[in-house]
């Protein structure tokens, strides 16, 4: 993407209509199950959204589905507006996106500091990319409540951890909402022989205000240093990922990451065979507490468990696109990578069977 495409994309971005709302919690009233009424007007949520809603007022993944299945649009309202006023704090805002075509609601952000325009957050990338000599790759525009830049060093490096996968270095991404601007790595990687490349998004720095001034200084002055330690630590990390088998733990660790993304128990159990390898080891007579299956080597290893979690982060079909819960797997992902690893094992029930 040179300087004219970026300019007329950037310009195509801020022509069109940015719809957000800020609202004190306590006007959110839920109707029944897709529909709240704010103010003096009733506006459809996406199902993705009442369920944003009600994790902010502390219900937990599948209250509101048992509630309607239950008690039809009337209990699962009182459910949530029972839950919404029991957590209500004085003067909790949150900020509400919609759709400029369906007038539903797309984006829900909990408790900002100050609204950021986009106009704003790009003043503030190109001030970035100056700085630290990026320059962009690709601008990505989700329905007015969310935008990403890709950017590369105009010093690029490309550093190989394994045959055939290689990393190209010095990638950030910049997202902005109305209520922050996040900063991470981006990773881009072979996936297959065919040139195939699938991009890694690893959040790793925020702003909730524009008139942060020390923080957007350290955006603007220690960020680049920053972030090229952590594609240094990203690499060693992988490497040891392709050499380790997981331990049973691990899985463990990488299931309730999909579980607490809100992912069902059967696609998890399908992605990660947690349930199935403490199962084994159980029959086969050894310790199953935290411990046991620390020392306890799966049928994966970490760079396939960190592999399919990515995969499901990027392709899954069963978030929209611009899913918040994207980026949040994404990094829970890359922190799972670089996590200390099981490295006490001592039995290996595999090993065992053959």
């Amino acid at each position: 993407m040179d300087n004219t495409d970026y300019q007329i994309l950037k310009n195509k971005i801020l022509l069109q209509p940015t719809v957000y709302r800020e609202v004190d919690k306590n006007e959110i009233v839920a109707v029944d199950e897709t529909h709240y009424r704010v103010g003096n007007a009733v506006v459809e949520f996406s199902p993705e959204m009442a369920e944003d809603m009600d994790r902010f007022v502390g219900l937990k993944n599948g209250q509101s589905k048992l509630a309607q299945d239950s008690y039809g649009d009337s209990g699962v309202a009182n459910l949530r507006n029972f839950f919404s006023q029991a957590r209500h704090k004085r003067n909790e805002k949150i900020v509400l996106v919609a759709d400029t075509e369906t007038k539903s609601i797309t984006g829900v952000h909990q408790t900002p500091k100050h609204l950021i325009p986009p106009e704003a957050f790009f003043n503030f990338a190109e001030m970035f990319m100056d700085k630290n000599r990026y320059e962009p790759d690709a601008i990505d525009f989700g329905q007015g409540s969310e935008i990403s830049i890709r950017m590369h060093s105009l010093d690029p490096q490309i550093m190989s951890f394994a045959k055939g996968d290689d990393f190209i270095s010095d990638g950030v991404w910049m997202n902005w909402t109305p209520v922050e601007i996040a900063v991470g790595n981006y990773y881009e990687r072979l996936v297959c022989r065919n040139g195939m490349t699938q991009v890694t998004q690893n959040r790793q720095m925020h702003i909730d205000s524009l008139d942060d001034e020390p923080r957007v200084r350290m955006l603007l002055g220690n960020s680049n240093s920053f972030l090229r330690q952590n594609l240094a630590l990203m690499l060693k990390n992988a490497q040891l990922a392709i050499e380790t088998q997981a331990s049973v733990r691990e899985l463990g660790l990488g299931a309730k990451i999909l579980q607490h993304s809100g992912i069902e128990p059967e696609m998890v159990a399908k992605l990660i065979p947690y349930k199935e390898n403490v199962e084994r080891y159980e029959k086969a007579g050894y310790p199953i507490n935290s411990e046991g299956l620390a020392m306890a080597v799966s049928d994966m290893t970490v760079w396939d468990e960190f592999n399919v979690l990515t995969a499901f982060a990027s392709h899954n079909k069963v978030w929209r696109n611009h899913d918040i819960r994207r980026t949040m797997l994404m990094t829970q992902s890359v922190n799972f990578l670089n996590r200390k690893r099981d490295i006490r094992k001592q039995y290996n029930v595999y090993e065992s069977a053959l």
